[in-house]
C-alpha cells in the first residue's frame, strides 16, 4: 500500500484561453475544477495505475468537506484526513498564450504543530495494522518552522519504519532547510530544473545548460533524485550513476500537476517492486499522460505505458 500526505490539498480552478491581459477584463471559458495538492494528485496516479493507496492530509471548512466528499466519490483510495480550523485552500491555473501558465494559489489554512503530530500519531496506528510500502511526503505546509519535514521524517524513521522508501516532494526553503542536514533524508525527491538551479544558485534553461551544472554535492544522501526538463525529458542520479531520460514529443493540454502524477508513477514502481529505471520510466510517463489532461492528477493507464515504451533512459559520465 502507498501513502501519500498531503500537506495543503485544495480545489483546482484550471482556465485555458488563447490570450490573457494582466490588469484588463478577461473572458474565459468555463474552468475544468478538480481536487489536487501534490499528495493528492501522486495518489490519485498511483491508483489508476493499481496500486492500493491511502491519502492522508489536512481539511478544514467548506472546501474541505467538498474535498472529501469529492475524493469519496472518486473511489480511487482510503482517506485518513484530519480536520482543522481554517478553510482548504484552492488555486487557480491560467493556461494562455502558446502554453504559458499563470498561477494563483492561497497559502492554505495554518496547519500547527499539534496537528502534524497528531497526523503522525495516526500514521504510526496506520501502518502497524497495514502492509504499507511508499510514504509520500507532498507539498508545501502553511507552517514556519523550516525544519517540518526533517521532523516528520525523524519520526517516520524512529517510530514507524527504518526502510519504507519515503519520497519527499517540496521545494524553496524548507527543502533547503532538509538539504542543509544529513541525519533525516528522503529517498527520493523530484526537483523541476527551474527548482534544482534555485538549490544550487545558478541560472539553468535547458537540460545541456543542466548537465554542464550538475552538482549532486547538495544531495548527498538522497539515494534517488530525478530533475525533470519538461519536454527535454530529465536527469536522474540513482545511488552513483546518473542517467539521461529522452521523451517523445506530445502534445500539451496542461502541465499543472504533472510533477506530481511523476511522483505517483515513481511510487508505484517502488510498490510493485520494478527495477529503478522502472520507476523512473513510470515518472516520466505518468507526468506525460498528465499533462495531456486540463485537470490535474489525472492520466489515462493506456498511454501511460504507450508513453513508457518509447522512454529512453542511459547511463552519462
Amino acid at each position: 500500500m502507498i501513502i501519500t500526505i498531503t500537506m495543503n490539498p485544495s480545489l483546482d480552478l484550471n482556465y485555458i484561453t488563447e490570450t490573457f491581459s494582466s490588469g484588463k477584463h478577461n473572458r474565459v471559458p468555463a474552468p475544468v475544477k478538480s481536487i489536487g495538492g501534490k499528495g493528492i494528485n501522486a495518489g490519485r496516479t498511483s491508483s489508476l495505475l493499481g496500486s492500493n493507496v491511502t491519502l492522508f492530509g489536512f481539511l478544514g471548512g467548506d472546501w474541505g468537506n467538498f474535498v472529501r466528499k469529492t475524493l469519496q466519490s472518486e473511489e480511487l483510495f482510503n482517506l485518513e484526513m484530519i480536520e482543522v480550523d481554517e478553510e482548504t485552500r484552492s488555486a487557480i491555473t491560467i493556461m494562455h498564450d502558446n502554453d504559458t501558465h499563470t498561477e494563483i494559489v492561497e497559502a492554505g489554512p495554518h496547519i500547527s504543530d499539534e496537528k502534524i503530530e497528531q497526523l503522525l500519531e495516526d500514521l504510526k496506528i496506520f501502518c502497524k495494522q497495514n502492509n504499507v510500502t511508499v510514504i509520500s511526503i507532498n507539498g508545501s505546509v502553511n507552517n514556519p518552522n523550516n525544519t517540518v519535514y526533517i521532523q516528520m521524517i525523524k519520526y517516520i524513521r524512529e517510530n514507524i519504519s527504518k526502510t519504507i522508501p519515503i519520497l519527499l516532494d517540496i521545494s524553496g526553503d524548507k527543502l533547503k532547510t532538509l538539504l542543509s542536514q544529513q541525519e533525516y533524508l528522503p529517498d527520493f525527491i523530484k526537483p523541476n530544473i527551474h527548482e534544482y538551479a534555485e538549490l544550487i544558485n545558478k541560472s539553468i534553461n535547458s537540460k545541456n545548460e543542466l548537465l554542464k551544472n550538475l552538482d549532486f554535492e547538495k544531495f548527498k544522501g538522497i539515494k534517488n533524485i530525478l530533475i525533470s526538463c519538461g519536454g527535454e525529458g530529465g536527469i536522474a542520479k540513482i545511488d552513483n550513476t546518473i542517467y539521461d531520460i529522452t521523451i517523445s514529443k506530445i502534445e500539451i493540454v496542461s502541465t499543472t500537476g504533472s510533477g506530481d502524477s511523476s511522483v505517483g508513477g515513481f511510487a508505484y514502481g517502488l510498490d510493485k517492486h520494478l527495477d529503478t529505471t522502472d520507476c523512473l520510466k513510470y515518472a516520466m510517463a505518468c507526468g506525460m499522460s498528465n499533462a495531456q489532461f486540463a485537470g490535474t492528477g489525472m492520466i489515462d493507464t493506456e498511454k501511460v505505458e504507450d508513453f513508457y515504451k518509447d522512454i529512453m533512459i542511459k547511463k552519462i559520465n
